[in-house]
């Protein structure tokens, strides 16, 4: 491993890459928009608004001695960000420059069709596009599915979106770590999507999630192109619709991504050092071996405002890879509004159904429980 002990994790939601941190031996520090109460149970966490993220940030890592630092999503989208924080420490994981390019869809859309993979028509808000194919409004800022819709034919989104073509079928994550312009793929997620008006939310993981060999060999291609294409470096992950076993990618995410916490569980085995070795030493792992069990996530969303009531936070286990009940617990008293995370229940099965039965259960009674602590609208 590495040596290095300190890390500063920043994001949306930083709980689960804390707790990936905790299980390849680090101590991490968290800037995100909750510190959420187990969180706060195991590292400093300090909860920010989106909006003093510039400031806040800067002032924090220069406050802690600037340590390596990573993100998580949504900050692949602010590149200038990105790109400050990283004049005073080094980043474990994709610096700015890749950033600009891999998130631009017509970059990666280009990059695919030059090389003869598949990949999604494109077309601008302001331009006619082709009849006879449905097409999402993407935010070009996208993060775990906020703000994408079907398209409606309107004009009124500004140059901040774009019109994908809509792919029809189920949505999968591709989990890669990357160095020296290669990448080693270490497993695939079905990605579960939809929240009360938004149905392209992201909602949870289920992985490893089984695909044929010859799907498994492509998308090591995929990886590998992505990776020599854009250089990237440490994890990062290819969302992507399975069409006749031909794997169709919607979006590249370079940075540490929802699913790893599901395949680490899932695997009993740290991804994060993978990521940390690509970083620092630029070595890729092995090819993974096969789990013996399914490892599934699923994010709560409230349908009316609650106040969250106090709760036992499951103990972090002294192995780091047993799979607690519930996870981002906010804290006692906090009051969530609709449409917003409440929390997430996590399931160990033995394959995906036992697995997603398991999430439905726990979903079902903790949305029984939290029905009595409805705020009053009053």
């Amino acid at each position: 491993m590495p040596s290095i002990e300190d890390v500063l994790i920043f994001g949306a939601s930083a709980r689960a890459a804390a707790f990936s941190a905790i299980r390849a031996g680090l101590r991490p520090r968290c800037v995100d928009y909750f510190a959420d109460a187990d969180l706060a149970a195991v590292c400093p966490a300090t909860a920010i608004d989106a909006r003093q993220i510039n400031v806040e940030l800067e002032r924090i890592a220069a406050s802690q001695g600037r340590p390596r630092w990573f993100y998580t999503g949504p900050y692949e989208n602010r590149p200038d960000l990105v790109e400050r924080l990283s004049r005073e420490s080094q980043p474990l994981g994709n610096r700015a420059e890749t950033l600009r390019a891999v998130r631009d869809p017509w970059s990666v859309a280009s990059v695919l069709k030059r090389r003869g993979m598949a990949a999604p028509g494109l077309a601008r808000i302001v331009d006619d596009p082709p009849e006879r194919r449905r097409w999402l409004v993407k935010p070009l800022a996208s993060a775990g599915g906020l703000g994408v819709r079907i398209w409606d034919g309107s004009t009124d989104d500004d140059a901040s979106h774009y019109l994908q073509e809509f792919i029809d079928g189920p949505t999968l994550s591709a989990l890669y770590v990357a160095a020296r312009g290669a990448a080693r793929l270490l497993g695939i997620a079905r990605q579960e999507q939809g929240a009360p008006e938004a149905p392209f939310l992201y909602r949870g993981s289920v992985g490893p999630w089984p695909v044929a060999d010859s799907v498994a060999a492509k998308l090591d291609r995929l990886g590998d192109l992505l990776a020599a294409e854009f250089a990237l470096v440490g994890l990062f992950g290819v969302d992507f619709i399975l069409v006749d076993d031909e794997p169709r990618p919607i979006e590249i995410n370079p940075r540490y991504t929802a699913s790893v916490e599901a395949l680490e569980l899932a695997a009993r085995r740290s991804i994060l050092a993978h990521h940390l070795r690509a970083c620092l030493q630029a070595e890729l792992p092995d090819a993974p071996a096969p789990s013996s069990s399914i490892v599934g996530k699923r994010v709560i969303y409230a349908s009316h405002p609650i106040r969250f009531p106090e709760v036992p936070i499951p103990r972090f286990p002294s192995d780091g890879f047993q799979v607690p009940p519930i996870a981002d617990v906010p804290r006692p008293g906090s009051v969530i509004q609709p449409g917003e995370p409440i929390m997430t229940v996590l399931a160990r099965g033995r394959d995906p159904e036992q697995c997603i039965a398991g999430l439905d259960r726990l979903e079902r009674a903790w949305l029984e429980r939290l029905e009595k602590d409805e705020v009053d609208g009053s």
